[in-house]
């Protein structure tokens, strides 16, 4: 089997469907620190909520520069890009808020059923986004077979 460059657009729409990943970040002493995730891919980036005391969040700020991984039914790839962290949601209408809800209806794939209750809990849990920017792919995507 001949192995392919994966173009980036391809990877994220393999993403797309998986909705499930580790991201890998680097804590200070340079070692690596992975954490499972649910994420959404919204254009060309990929996106899920964390509560703001997690060690991705102190590591993401300290060092933008992550691997997002995700593999499936014996398809796997490696996104090498930088990440951001969102603000502090501190209030239920603004635009933390906004990117939060954003990444809420990707992941989900629907409407939250009472869109207050879930703005008082991500302000409650001072919920913030973290947004992956991906600069490049590597590994492999295995034909379905019908």
């Amino acid at each position: 089997m001949e192995i392919k460059p994966i173009a980036l657009a391809d990877g994220l729409e393999f993403a797309r469907e998986v909705r499930e990943g580790t991201i890998i970040t680097l804590r200070a002493d340079g070692r690596p620190q992975s954490s499972d995730v649910h994420h959404a891919v919204d254009g060309n980036t990929i996106v899920f909520s964390v509560l703001p005391t997690r060690a991705k969040v102190f590591n993401i700020e300290r060092d933008p520069r992550v691997v997002y991984h995700v593999s499936h039914e014996g398809s796997y790839l490696s996104f090498d890009g930088t990440a951001e962290v969102s603000p502090i949601a501190t209030e239920t209408h603004g635009p933390a808020m906004d990117t939060l809800i954003d990444a809420f209806r990707a992941v989900a794939k629907k409407e939250h059923p009472d869109w207050e209750e879930f703005r008082e809990a991500m302000v409650r849990e001072r919920r913030r986004a973290i947004i992956v920017t991906p600069t490049s792919v590597v590994g492999l995507i295995r034909p379905v077979w019908s």
